[in-house]
């Protein structure tokens, strides 16, 4: 239970670590949560994991030229939501027929296991296609992600930036990174030193990483598909935490709309369909993924 004794989730996902990118959900897997409150069971959630690795989409085995592919962490992948509540499925849901649409998203994730499937080559789920429309969705969250400032993720590529050049150089917990983790996690598991030193506040070179692997995922793409096309969608989460967020990231927020772009937090969607209410969840609704859908569709069709 959590403090207040109310909620309560029991899952049962089971995970493994690819060499290249690092953790993702088992590979042709079904699992599920448990929502609890007050010890009443109140929703269950079932996810499916398909051979690749990446969670279903109705129509992705229709093998269609045109293809959509959802790159992001949590809020893409749909947790808390089952699988036909999803962005990617609603979207799937309204195309019908008329592109293969993919969710390469998963809990905790940034671009950066995005990028290293594409430079590692593991797209054979993608061999198909002939045209590609991207689709990230960028929190602010993702920069320190990016960085190994969060206090997971040690399993995921760790990209290094020098001279305007990213670099794959292995995880997070690869030494002698590892160390640089190891402190970080003794910092956050001190009340004194958490007061004196921000382990989880980026800096302008993260800032400038997550810049650089978003660029690199564009330039990756377009090497190997002749039509892309790219779509971000921008969710600032202005929820008190993030004062003068939009000048705090102003670069990113700038490169992301120099290309199609929808800014949740101009859509008006109710606050009650931003989060879900369950303490310690907040992930969005399946009503907002339908209606952030509706967004995606007029700028797709």
């Amino acid at each position: 239970m959590n403090e207040k004794g109310d909620y309560y989730t029991s899952s049962n996902v089971t995970y493994d670590v690819n060499k290249y990118y690092g953790y993702h959900p088992k590979i042709n897997s079904e699992f599920s949560d448990k929502i609890y409150f007050k010890e009443n069971l109140i929703k269950t959630n079932n996810y499916t994991i398909n051979k690749f690795g990446h969670r279903i989409v109705p129509n992705t085995d229709d093998k269609k030229e045109k293809c959509i592919i959802f790159n992001g962490g949590s809020f893409i992948f749909g947790q808390s939501l089952s699988d036909n509540e999803t962005l990617p499925y609603f979207v799937s849901l309204k195309l019908k027929t008329a592109a293969s649409v993919y969710n390469y998203a998963f809990n905790g994730y940034g671009p950066h296991q995005f990028l290293s499937k594409f430079e590692n080559k593991k797209i054979d789920e993608l061999i198909h296609c002939k045209s590609l429309i991207m689709i990230y969705m960028f929190i602010p969250d993702h920069v320190g992600r990016v960085a190994g400032r969060r206090s997971w993720g040690e399993d995921a590529p760790r990209y290094v930036l020098k001279n305007s050049k990213i670099t794959q150089k292995g995880f997070f917990s690869h030494y002698p990174y590892k160390i640089i983790m190891k402190i970080r996690k003794n910092i956050r598991n001190s009340k004194t030193m958490s007061l004196l030193y921000d382990v989880n506040e980026v800096t302008s070179k993260d800032k400038k990483t997550l810049l650089e692997i978003i660029k690199k995922i564009e330039t990756e793409t377009q090497k190997k598909f002749n039509n892309v096309k790219f779509i971000n969608i921008i969710w600032y989460q202005n929820l008190g935490l993030w004062n003068n967020e939009e000048l705090k990231f102003s670069e990113i927020y700038k490169y992301l709309k120099s290309k199609k772009y929808i800014v949740v937090d101009n859509l008006n969607i109710e606050q009650k369909f931003q989060r879900n209410g369950i303490p310690g969840d907040q992930h969005p609704t399946k009503e907002f993924n339908f209606i952030l859908s509706e967004e995606i569709l007029k700028i797709i069709k």
